[in-house]
């Protein structure tokens, strides 16, 4: 039975398909390389994996006693406990190596987290670089503080402020002899009792027993004179009559008087990824991306952790931004809910573009809601709309706009194709040169700003072929950054050798491929995002090889994935995700939603292929071979081919002939 047969019938985790590769050519000396973890690494779940290789197939493996396969191009992975430590926290890795009378051996050192207490300790041990270098922090009045961290297993503990003391519970989470603590604190009060007993000073604080620490982190140039109290506090462990005192020191300002005024955000320049136009901005202070907001938004701060602001969207909405991306405006600007008039539509250059007066920059959202639909959100804003014109041949069916509660403005675009991708900016000029017929003109003084929403449509796709003539972005992912197989193999070099595998196949079928990285120099992420938007690409194919964080093991998730995030994106990842699976035959890990850079492009459908996993190292060795690469070229060439042709039909044509090529 050929291969090609086998690939489409057999899934295994950790093989391929049942037809092993061709191995990589092996180092003629036994030798031990471990690629991870690095000597010196801090590890610190009990157990994890480690790979590398022996120089050479054909020997035999052991570390800490363990015995651990070995493929035939030398590479190993191992999932083992990780050893305890000998000195303080260094832990060892023993490794030893055998063919025939050749042996080879090596001594890994890593570094765990203190699992005991000093052993010569007479007072109760608590873990104070938990309470070291406590960040700046601005919050409402009610507003707590979440305190953790590890001491002795049976001692107590607690916060003292003067005569108040707030007990830290017991959570039960042990880690050898140590167990977790924690609770959440209230500050106004512990500022209060630090004041009535003279350890709270606007600005100088010296803790018993402390240096003076710095009161305020860097801040963005105009940000306002916040005045700051610094708490200098103490953690008290006890323990059969003895304790232990430890200082916590932070510098805290309560905004009892509401915002600590506005900001307008500016993406910072970042020197490795380029610039996107946009701040991205969090639900929680260091919660994963959720909001794009377009450069010029203006919001006010109403907290701080550190380098971290937090701004309001509307009623108790708020998302969190970086200080590095922000500049302070005057605080007037955010007082009161801004308006938004009047808006049309006019045909763009690929799509519709909708505008619509807003008497300033307010924060928004924008939402796929609907195959053919899109829903725009300004939060902090009313609707004062009496007409919207929806301009000639745009192919936008309707408009509807519904006032929501924060305040917030609601505006949905149903239209007659499916939405391809979206773009939104803040436009300089008066808000009411943009505005189509309205009843009056906005108040004097109010000039305003012009919020431009551009609605991609799908590109003209032949049923017949719908390959041909498509502009498709192919981004070899990496470097910078990027995994490394057991035997060296660098995912930056696998995924060139599949992109430029996979534009071949695209160019031979009548596509008009673009290779994002030519050539083995980095690239920035917004760079490559950019790049596919300037060359008028109309989808984004990212070529990536998996590898997985500390303490998952990886025989049990290794297989094929397909990430995307915007809506307009899935149909095309899942489509991918079927023709890899189909090629490689590699366990079905399926379609996932990934905040990821590249799958954020929001003007084209986007999709990041995690095709095998460098550390696996039957995966390894396949990816070192043209077969192989062919392979998972082909099933993503077969998933961009099955996904316009499904556009095609849904756009009133038929598709004829099977993707398969």
């Amino acid at each position: 039975m050929s291969c090609n047969v086998l690939a489409g019938l057999a899934v295994l985790a950790g093989a391929w398909a049942g037809c092993a590769p061709p191995a990589a050519a092996a180092s003629q000396d036994l030798d031990l390389v471990v690629r991870y973890p690095e000597s010196g690494q801090r590890i610190v779940p009990d157990s994890n994996f480690l790979f590398g290789s022996l120089g050479r197939g054909g020997g035999t493996l052991e570390i800490n006693g363990s015995r651990i396969p070995v493929e035939a191009n030398g590479g190993f992975l191992a999932w083992l406990p990780v050893p305890a430590p000998e000195r303080g926290d260094t832990a060892f890795y023993f490794l030893f190596a055998r063919e025939r009378d050749d042996t080879v051996s090596l001594r890994l050192p890593i570094l765990r987290p203190r699992v005991a207490p000093p052993r010569d300790a007479r007072s109760p041990w608590i873990d104070a670089r938990a309470l070291e270098r406590q960040p700046e922090r601005w919050i409402r009045p009610g507003e707590d503080f979440e305190l953790e961290l590890l001491a002795e297993e049976g001692a107590s503990l607690h916060v003292s402020a003067g005569e108040l003391r707030v007990p830290l519970e017991d959570r039960g989470t042990a880690r050898g002899t140590l167990h977790a603590h924690g609770a959440r604190i209230d500050l106004v009060g512990l500022r209060e009792a630090a004041c009535r007993a003279g350890r709270c000073r606007a600005g100088r604080s010296r803790p018993e027993g402390g240096p003076l620490p710095p009161v305020a982190g860097p801040r963005s140039p105009g940000a306002p004179a916040i005045p700051l109290d610094t708490l200098a506090l103490t953690v008290v462990a006890e323990k059969d009559g003895r304790s232990t005192l430890a200082p916590l020191v932070i510098p805290l300002a309560i905004l009892d008087e509401g915002p600590a005024g506005a900001v307008r955000l500016v993406e910072a320049e970042d020197p490795v990824n380029g610039r996107s136009g946009v701040v991205v901005g969090r639900p929680t202070a260091f919660g994963p991306y959720r909001w794009r907001f377009p450069d010029g938004t203006v919001a006010p701060v109403t907290g701080r952790i550190g380098a971290r602001l937090r701004i309001g969207l509307t009623g108790g909405l708020e998302a969190w931004v970086l200080d590095e991306d922000v500049a302070w405006a005057p605080d007037q600007e955010t007082r009161e809910p801004a308006r938004a008039w009047d808006g049309r539509v006019e045909p763009g250059a690929d799509g519709v573009d909708f505008r619509i007066g807003v008497s300033r920059a307010v924060p928004i959202d924008v939402a796929v809601s609907g195959p053919r639909s899109l829903a725009l959100t300004l939060f902090d804003t009313y609707g004062e709309i009496a007409r919207i014109a929806h301009g000639a041949g745009t192919g936008v069916e309707s408009i509807r706009w519904s006032q929501e509660p924060g305040p917030s403005l609601r505006i949905e675009l149903s239209l007659a194709w499916p939405v391809w991708g979206h773009d939104v900016a803040f436009e300089p000029g008066e808000a009411r040169e943009y505005e189509g017929p309205r009843a009056g003109p906005p108040p004097a003084g109010d000039a305003g700003t012009v919020l431009r929403l551009s609605v991609r449509r799908p590109p003209a796709i032949r049923a017949a072929d719908p390959l041909a003539g498509r502009r498709i972005a192919v981004d070899p992912g990496h470097p910078g950054a990027g995994s490394y197989g057991p035997t060296g193999l660098y995912e930056g070099d696998a995924n060139l050798a599949i992109a430029r595998s996979l534009v071949d196949l695209l160019d031979e079928a009548g596509a008009d491929p673009i290779l994002i990285r030519p050539d083995r120099e980095p690239m920035g992420l917004y760079e490559r995002t950019r790049r596919a938007r300037e060359t008028e690409a109309e989808l984004f194919i990212s070529i990536h090889n998996n590898a997985l964080p500390d303490g998952i093991r990886p025989e049990e998730r290794a297989g094929t994935g397909t990430y995307y995030y915007h809506p307009h994106s899935a149909a095309l990842a899942r489509a991918i995700q079927d023709g890899m699976v189909r090629r490689l035959g590699l366990r079905d890990l399926g379609v996932l939603w990934g905040d990821l850079a590249v799958a954020r492009e929001p003007w084209m459908p986007a999709v990041l292929a995690e095709g095998a996993f460098m550390m696996i190292p039957s995966h390894e060795a396949a990816l070192r071979t043209d077969e192989f690469r062919e392979r998972y070229a082909r099933g993503v060439l077969e998933g961009i081919e099955t996904f316009l042709a499904g556009v095609a039909r849904e756009l009133g044509g038929e598709a004829e002939g099977s993707p398969e090529r």
